[in-house]
């Protein structure tokens, strides 16, 4: 069976570009449903650099790709605890192709869509 990926983002908004630059980071495998991301590891990036972004991850093949509801309850939480707003990719299939982008400003955002990003070569 499929596994689904997970990935912490490291970059951040450029304001000159107004878009979100981001790198793929400690790439994690799990079952369908119940991946995690290695949060231990972003937490220390992000006291250390300040330039954890958020994460992306994949869905199985038919879950679509808008956020999940633990998707959105997870961003929140992220963007509680850090206290800014968050970048969630979402791709559907193995790998991370044409991965949708949606900004969690704050631990209340449901995450909005945007084009505005590119991932950097990791």
């Amino acid at each position: 069976s499929m596994n689904e990926q997970c990935w912490a983002l490291i970059g951040g908004y450029d304001e000159e570009y107004k878009l979100w630059r981001v790198h793929l980071r400690r790439q994690i495998s799990g079952r369908p449903g119940s991946v995690e991301a290695d949060w231990e590891w972003a937490l220390d990036q992000e006291e250390e650099f300040g330039n954890l972004s958020g994460f992306a991850h994949t869905h199985s093949v038919g879950a679509g790709i808008d956020p999940s509801a633990r998707d959105i309850r997870t961003m929140q939480a992220w963007c509680s605890a850090l206290g800014k707003p968050l970048l969630c990719l979402i791709a559907e299939g193995e790998e991370l192709a044409e991965p949708v982008a949606y900004v969690f400003e704050n631990d209340q955002s449901d995450g909005s869509a945007t084009k505005a990003f590119e991932i950097l070569d990791s």
